[in-house]
């Protein structure tokens, strides 16, 4: 991992959200074959007038803050039965972050937070999906980029199912994770010991929810 510059979230989250987590882990990834079929015989792009990017935030040691990130583009593509096949590619811009205030939004973008000039994306890439004891829940696992730092990520995946909207086969899901910001150089307002007592915490919770239309 290399720092590239000097600098959900709050999620991200996201996210990152995140996630994620807004929003670490290490596995196996799927083969390289096995995701490139599934992306080209199952790939779902990513609904964003249906999807949400939420993170949550440690406000001054007490309270808990919610924002969200407006827009999402990606595909993904989901099989409960084999889920090693099964895949997630996503982008978050990060002008999109919003708060309920514009100035705050504005603060957030800026060098002390995102630098969204410099970095105008978040990104995340999946590296394998398996199963848990749970039903329709997977472990997934990738790398989250954001602010120019890439970082392995665990993240709880919970299969919403398959359905149809206006006669198109569509998926969906939630994607939970946590991350800490200061991992990614995102370090105002926090506190001297890195946890989250600061004036903002370090955890950032990243939730994705999203759905997909097949292509």
């Amino acid at each position: 991992m290399i720092r590239k510059t000097t600098v959900f979230a709050a999620s991200l989250f996201v996210l990152g959200l995140g996630s994620a987590a807004l929003l670490a882990g290490a596995g196996s990834a799927p083969s390289a074959p096995a995701v490139a079929t599934a992306a080209r015989a199952d790939s779902y792009k990513i609904d964003a007038v249906h999807s949400a990017v939420l993170f949550r935030i440690n406000h001054v040691g007490a309270g808990v803050f919610w924002g969200r990130f407006n827009k999402i583009d990606g595909d993904f593509f989901i099989d409960p039965a084999k889920p090693e096949t099964s895949y997630f590619k996503v982008t978050i811009p990060i002008a999109s972050v919003d708060t309920a205030n514009e100035k705050r939004d504005e603060h957030l973008r800026s060098g002390d937070f995102f630098n969204a000039r410099q970095y105008p994306t978040a990104s995340f890439q999946s590296t394998s999906i398996t199963g848990t004891s749970e039903e329709n829940v997977f472990e997934l696992k990738g790398d989250l980029t954001l602010m120019g730092e890439t970082r392995p990520i665990t993240a709880r995946l919970l299969f919403g199912g398959n359905g149809t909207m206006q006669g198109k086969a569509i998926q969906g899901f939630e994607a939970d994770f946590t991350i800490k910001r200061a991992d990614f150089g995102i370090s105002t307002y926090l506190a001297p010991d890195g946890g989250n007592g600061g004036a903002l915490g370090n955890d950032v919770r990243i939730i994705v929810a999203g759905e997909g239309v097949k292509q």
